[in-house]
């Protein structure tokens, strides 16, 4: 028994050797590996701590402000303590806090690693009510620094402050514009300013219109229309006028009574009101391109209470086209007066019209007679019935109407128009120029031949003065 005992012995601690021996050599084969994984991880790490280091400074500054802070706080209360006598432990023991010496080994707690021994005297000692210094404490109604974000002005107060003070400025610049300012007027000399636009617009033929013609070096003038050239055929007349200011030649073919709008779209002769349409400008113009005056003859042969309607009919008739330069249309507000309709917009020649007569007028004479220069002297300003032209509308609008499709008109037919009721007799001195309110008197004649020669004879470009005589002073 003994020795199987022993041998047992002996084959355990043989084995155990084994087991040991096989230990190790598994710990010697393992040793490369981990020392090559060691030395595999190394820059990894190292790069990881490169790349934490700026962090760990970047946190240190930090936190340095507020570790200098606390500092501050606790240095009162370790004078203090010092000052104060020396405590005992529960077991009889004294300690007394010894302050490091310059230069000194400093203590474990000073140097940031406190003793586990001091740690817990430290915690079973009693601790005072620690009091802040004077100088530190709050005073009444200071508070605390409030944060960033409590200091911002709420988002929803923002908009209504906003449209308060937009309209806050909207109504103080409203009463400043409304107040307005006193407007000084220089009122010397007003007599010779031009208090008044003129809307005259020449046309000019281009080269083209006068080619084949011959030019007999004297200006001849056709005109045409009715009372401001036919009421007076004597040498206060418009027409005679226009021959001595503007050293030209001038013939009178105006019918008394007659106007620009046809007043029946086919020519009838049922009575004699109907066959005095012939005289209106689109029937005067139609014998004109055809040469034959016949028809004008025989319905001025029956107005023997007027002679001028027969007059005028042989100044046509004697009237060589060849010589003529310039015809000049001349209609008083007998259009505005009669309640003629202005325009059709559907027809936009149609005879029954202002503009459509207008049209096609202008169109028989310029096919006819190419190089003769149409000139249209617009109505002026009056009064009927001791109503305002500008302002009555007597059946299809105010003369102003009437003035302002007459300009549009001659400007789409390349024709001059010249605006005499700015320009010539207006709203500001009709009392002068007009006999009854309605027909020029001879001041009248005298200020529209004076407008009509510095426009059209004498080509000046200045706008014309309506209030003087520019060329019969």
């Amino acid at each position: 028994m003994p020795n199987q005992n022993r041998n047992g012995l002996q084959d355990l601690d043989i084995l155990d050797l084994d087991d040991l021996l096989s230990e190790e050599d598994t710990s010697a084969a393992k040793k490369p590996q981990a020392e090559k994984k060691k030395a595999a991880d190394k820059p990894q790490a190292e790069k990881k701590k490169a790349a934490d280091k700026p962090q760990a400074e970047k946190k240190k500054a930090a936190d340095k402000p507020q570790e200098e802070k606390k500092k501050a706080a606790d240095k009162p209360q370790q004078e203090k303590a010092a000052e104060a006598p020396d405590e005992e432990d529960g077991d009889g023991i004294c300690f007394v806090e010894l302050e490091p010496v310059s230069g000194s080994r400093k203590s474990p707690s000073a140097a940031g690693t406190p003793g586990p021994a001091r740690n817990r005297r430290e915690q079973d000692r009693p601790r005072a009510p620690q009091r802040m210094p004077r100088e530190e404490r709050p005073q009444n109604g200071q508070h605390e620094e409030e944060p960033e974000r409590a200091k911002r002005l709420p988002l929803h107060l923002i908009l209504p402050i906003l449209i308060a003070a937009v309209l806050v400025i909207a109504i103080v610049r409203f009463f400043i514009w409304s107040k307005g300012s006193d407007l000084n007027i220089d009122r010397t000399g007003s007599e010779d300013r031009f208090n008044i636009e003129v809307n005259d617009n020449m046309v000019y033929l281009p080269e083209s219109k006068l080619e084949g013609h011959e030019d007999d070096g004297v200006t001849t003038i056709l005109c045409l229309g009715n009372e401001p050239f036919s009421e007076d055929t004597s040498d206060s007349g418009l027409a005679a006028q226009i021959a001595e200011l503007g050293d030209c030649n001038v013939i009178n073919a105006a019918f008394p009574d007659s106007q620009v709008t046809c007043e029946n779209a086919v020519y009838s002769t049922e009575n004699l009101e109907s066959m005095d349409d012939i005289f209106n400008l689109f029937y005067v113009s139609y014998a004109i391109s055809i040469g034959d005056f016949s028809s004008l003859k025989t319905v001025a042969s029956v107005h023997t209470e007027d002679p001028a309607y027969m007059n005028s009919v042989e100044a046509l008739e004697s009237t060589d086209f060849d010589k003529v330069d310039i015809i000049a249309v001349m209609y008083d507000g007998i259009d505005y007066i009669n309640g003629m309709a202005m325009q059709n917009p559907d027809v936009p020649d149609e005879l029954t019209t202002y503009v459509g007569s207008l049209i096609n007028s202008f169109k028989l004479l310029q096919e006819k007679y190419p190089y003769i220069r149409i000139v249209f002297l617009s109505p002026y300003y009056a009064e009927y019935d001791g109503s305002s032209s500008r302002t009555t509308d007597l059946g299809n609008g105010t003369i102003v109407n009437y003035f302002q499709w007459a300009y549009d008109t001659c400007g789409s037919c390349s024709v001059s128009f010249l605006d005499n009721y700015y320009g010539s007799v207006n709203e500001t001195n009709y009392k002068k120029y007009l006999s009854d309110d309605i027909h020029l008197n001879a001041e009248g004649r005298t200020k529209v031949a004076d407008h009509f020669v510095y426009k059209v004879l004498q080509d000046n470009y200045d706008e014309y003065n309506a209030q003087t005589l520019s060329v019969a002073k």
